[in-house]
C-alpha cells in the first residue's frame, strides 16, 4: 500500500494543516460525474463482459474489500499485494469448493468454469483434503503461504488480465496492466470509488456470480430444481464461532456486550460488530458476544457511537489476548485493520444517512447521535 501520509515531494516539516491541504489538492476525490461513470463501467463489465469463470467477480469483490481495509477516502492510488488478493480469493472460494447438497442428488462440487473445473477450486480442494477448515489451514503457515502463492499466480494470469476487457477491447479504468510479480496498482480515484460503492459492487457481483453458476451447463444435473444458492455461496460459516463464543464468554465476564445482561442459562450469539451485510468478513477483533434479544434487535445495523467507543476500548485493552486466542482458531486478528474498516463503515453511514442502533428497539439517523 502507498504511504497514507503525504506525496513524496512534500517536505515532512510542513505543518499538519498545510500538508493536509496539499494532500487533498494532490489527490482530489472523484467528481459526481466521475463516480457515475465508474459505476456505469462496473455495470458494463458485469453485463457485457465475457465470462468463462467466476474469477472476475471474485477479483472485483477482493479489491473492493482490500480498498476498505487498506485504503482511505482520497483520490490517490492504492497498491495491493497479490498475496492479499489471493487471501481474499481463498476466503471467497473455500466454502464454494465444498460439495453442494441438494435434495436426493449426490453431493456435487459446483463448477465455476465453463470448461473443466476452475484451477483455484482444485487447488483449494487439495488443501481441504488435508485441512478440514480454513482456520486449521491458516495455522499451518507453510501450507497457507503455498496456497496463497498458487492462487496469486492464477489471479495474475487470468482475471487481472481479462477483467477490463469489453468486446475485445481493454478499458483500463481500474488499473493499468503491468507485469509486476507482487503488486497490482489501482488507478487514482479507484480506491475512493470502490470504498464508496462497495455495497453496490458486492451485490452486483454476487448476483452475477449466482447467475453464472446456475446457468453453467456443468451444474444442471444438480440445479435443475432451482435451489437457493445465495446462502451456500455467500452466507457466513458459523461452524467455528462456537469456539469464539467460548473465548468471549470469559473476556466479557459472561455479560452481553451491549446491555450487560448475564448470559448464564440464556441464549446468546457471536455478533459481527461491523455487520456482515456491510462488510462480509470474519475478523477476530470484530466479534462480540450478545444475548439473543440484543443480537436480534441490532440485526444488520451499525451500533451507536457509544457502543463503538466501548468496542474500540475493548480491542485496545485486550488486543494481545484477542490476537493470541482467536488467531489460534484461524481467524485474522489485525486490530488496526478492523478499526480502519469501522472508520469506513461509520463514514458510509454519515454520507448515506444510515440508521444506527441505540440499544433495545431504538434507532436513529447517525447524524443526530453524534456518530
Amino acid at each position: 500500500m502507498i504511504s497514507p501520509d503525504m506525496p513524496s515531494n512534500i517536505s515532512s516539516d510542513m505543518s499538519p494543516e498545510i500538508s493536509s491541504t496539499v494532500s487533498q489538492e494532490a489527490f482530489p476525490i472523484p467528481s459526481a460525474d466521475e463516480q457515475l461513470r465508474f459505476l456505469k463501467q462496473i455495470q458494463r463489465i458485469l453485463q457485457s463482459g465475457s465470462f468463462t469463470s467466476t474469477y472476475k467477480f471474485a477479483l472485483l469483490m477482493s479489491i473492493t474489500r482490500l480498498a476498505i481495509e487498506q485504503g482511505r477516502d482520497t483520490g490517490e492510488m492504492l497498491t495491493l499485494d497479490y498475496q492479499d488478493i489471493a487471501e481474499k480469493f481463498i476466503e471467497l472460494y473455500w466454502r464454494q469448493s465444498l460439495p453442494f447438497h441438494f435434495q436426493e442428488h449426490t453431493p456435487f462440487v459446483l463448477h465455476q468454469n465453463t470448461g473443466r473445473q476452475a484451477k483455484i477450486i482444485t487447488s483449494i480442494q487439495e488443501a481441504q483434503a488435508r485441512f478440514t477448515t480454513i482456520a486449521s489451514l491458516r495455522r499451518n503457515q507453510q501450507e497457507w503461504d503455498k496456497l496463497k502463492k498458487t492462487v496469486a499466480d492464477t489471479v495474475k494470469k487470468m482475471p487481472v488480465v481479462y477483467l477490463q476487457n469489453l468486446n475485445g477491447y481493454t478499458v483500463e479504468f481500474l488499473y493499468v496492466l503491468e507485469h509486476s510479480k507482487r503488486e497490482l496498482n489501482l488507478l487514482p480515484k479507484v480506491m475512493y470509488n470502490l470504498r464508496h460503492f462497495s455495497e453496490i459492487i458486492d451485490e452486483l457481483c454476487q448476483k452475477s456470480w449466482i447467475d453464472f453458476v446456475r446457468l453453467n451447463k456443468n451444474n444442471h444435473v444438480v440445479l435443475d430444481g432451482l435451489p437457493d444458492l445465495d446462502e451456500f455461496l455467500f452466507a457466513p460459516s458459523r461452524n467455528q464461532l462456537g469456539q469464539v463464543a467460548n473465548f468471549l464468554i470469559d473476556l466479557q465476564g459472561c455479560q452481553c456486550f451491549y446491555c450487560g445482561k448475564n448470559l448464564q442459562n440464556t441464549n446468546f450469539a457471536v455478533d459481527h460488530f461491523i455487520p456482515w451485510s456491510l462488510y462480509p468478513a470474519d475478523t477476530g477483533h470484530n466479534f462480540v458476544l450478545a444475548d439473543e434479544k440484543c443480537n436480534s434487535q441490532k440485526n444488520n445495523y451499525l451500533a451507536s457511537q457509544q457502543f463503538r467507543n466501548k468496542w474500540i476500548n475493548r480491542n485496545i485493552q485486550y488486543d494481545h489476548l484477542i490476537s493470541q486466542e482467536i488467531s489460534q482458531l484461524g481467524f485474522l486478528t489485525d486490530m488496526n485493520k478492523s478499526h480502519r474498516v469501522a472508520d469506513w463503515a461509520y463514514q458510509q453511514a454519515i454520507d448515506n444517512n444510515y440508521l444506527v442502533w441505540l440499544g433495545g428497539s431504538q434507532k436513529q439517523l447517525i447524524g443526530l447521535v453524534g456518530a
